[in-house]
């Protein structure tokens, strides 16, 4: 038996602008650590103010990744193009009014490579000031739900 999700993106008015703002506020070059290991992320925005572009650099041996933020009509998506070779594609469901929290949750995937195989589920974004945030990204593996939370610095050095 196949169950289909629909998952609405939020409203605007109910934050999304806000996020969008706080989102395209990122530019600029980050440093943090995840799980005790150090990592870096550069935004960047692109296609004439469109996408935000998350350039993610992990410690090695890991793969970097990339993730592309951008509007759809009133909603926001998420699109993470993994190291494990497969695109989650997530919509904000919820975001705080003021922006500062922005809730994406699973929408579709490409090229996952079998049902129950590895991929990103959902992912909040935490702002907790200008220079200050946090990725709770949440992965599944047959079935098994899996944290990783990065927390971030602006890298203030010129």
């Amino acid at each position: 038996m196949v169950t289909a999700v629909l998952l609405l993106p939020a409203a605007a008015g109910t934050g999304i602008d806000a996020a969008w703002e706080r989102l395209r506020s990122l530019a600029g070059e980050w440093e943090g650590v995840e799980g005790g290991k150090k990592a870096g992320v550069t935004y960047t925005i692109v296609s004439g103010g469109s996408v935000v572009m998350e350039s993610m650099k992990m410690p090695a041996p890991e793969p970097d990744m990339v993730t592309m933020y951008h509007r759809d009509g009133t909603g926001l998506v998420a699109t993470h193009y993994c190291s494990l070779g497969n695109q989650p594609r997530m919509r904000a469901t919820e975001a705080s009014p003021d922006g500062k929290t922005i809730r994406f949750r699973f929408a579709d995937i490409t090229n996952l490579s079998k049902p129950d195989g590895p991929h990103i589920r959902h992912l909040t974004v935490t702002f907790q000031d200008a220079d200050h945030v946090t990725q709770d990204w949440t992965s599944l593996d047959k079935g098994k739900e899996q944290p990783a939370v990065f927390k971030w610095t602006r890298n203030k050095r010129p």
